[in-house]
């Protein structure tokens, strides 16, 4: 059993497998928890490369918590952080919108998620989970435009549901067929990552590229 305590913060952060071998479950859910619920969450590691780690460490056996147990929990930590940045959103009403840029808020990230947010409407709540920033953001304009909490939160559900088994699912089976993945994940690991923001980049440039002929 590893003890968190054994090691010093930086070495902690340093990475996601690191997060996971020495915080284990609780770090995990806490570091979903709060990407999602706190802004926060934007300066700690974790997001896509975080449940990416967890699977392929679950899948090649050195993670040992069950699928049974960490899918779940994970969800469940995940729709309480979207619960909570609702619930800030709504008692911050516009005021989100006078606040001042600090070392983890930035005016930029709040208009890149608005204008997702503003394109995508319901949708945004659940194809956002798939997009950094806007993934922390999406909750808090839920709750600053007044969504109505029923349907916030089985967009959350949906959306929560999605993100997370998709990521520690695909990259649980990739670890159990080839476990000695688990001696690269610095190598693999962005590879992952760019692979499934790929067709994100990829609409992002042709929508840059109307514009400019616009």
């Amino acid at each position: 059993m590893t003890d968190i305590f054994l090691v010093s913060w930086s070495e902690l952060f340093a990475s996601p497998e690191n997060m996971i071998r020495y915080g284990g479950l609780t770090l995990i859910l806490a570091v979903v928890f709060v990407e999602t619920g706190l802004l926060i969450g934007l300066v700690i590691p974790g997001g896509d490369s975080l449940l990416l780690t967890t699977g392929l460490l679950a899948g090649a056996n050195v993670f040992t918590v069950p699928l049974a147990v960490l899918l779940p929990s994970m969800v469940a930590a995940g729709i309480a952080g979207d619960l909570l940045g609702y619930s800030i959103g709504k008692k911050m009403g516009k005021k989100l919108y006078r606040k001042k840029d600090t070392w983890y808020f930035k005016r930029k990230n709040l208009e890149r998620a608005e204008k997702f947010y503003r394109d995508k409407g319901k949708l945004a709540i659940v194809l956002g989970k798939f997009v950094p920033v806007v993934r922390t953001f999406n909750p808090l304009l839920a709750g600053v435009t007044g969504m109505e909490l029923g349907r916030f939160f089985l967009l959350s559900v949906i959306g929560t549901s999605l993100w997370i088994c998709s990521l520690v699912l695909a990259s649980y089976f990739l670890g159990q067929q080839f476990p000695q993945m688990k001696d690269y994940l610095h190598y693999a690991i962005p590879a992952i990552i760019f692979l499934s923001v790929l067709p994100g980049i990829i609409q992002y440039l042709k929508e840059r590229k109307k514009e400019a002929h616009a």
